[in-house]
């Protein structure tokens, strides 16, 4: 039983930013651009933009035609066995 924590904010930025995590987020954003792609039309174009803010990320975009394809990147990214949260889009 834990009787005591104390977080370690610097240590926990490491580790959300380590090459190891670097890693581990572009295969899951590559996994979820390769479902993308199998639902998507051959024209569009999705492509992943990996970003290191306060940790690692990685951004799915599906382009080219025109339309919004969320929907079906966030079936994507639940085929790739990410929990997705919707919330509604801000301007």
């Amino acid at each position: 039983m834990i009787t005591n924590f104390r977080r370690n904010s610097r240590g926990l930025a490491e580790v959300l930013k380590s090459a190891e995590m670097q890693a581990a987020i572009g295969q899951a954003g590559e996994q979820v651009a390769q479902q993308a792609r199998a639902r998507l039309p051959s024209r569009v174009e999705v492509t992943t933009q990996p970003e290191v803010t306060d940790r690692q990320r990685v951004t799915v975009l599906a382009h080219g035609d025109g339309q919004d394809h969320a929907a079906e990147l966030i079936a994507a990214a639940r085929a790739a066995g990410l929990e997705v949260h919707e919330h509604a889009p801000t301007d």
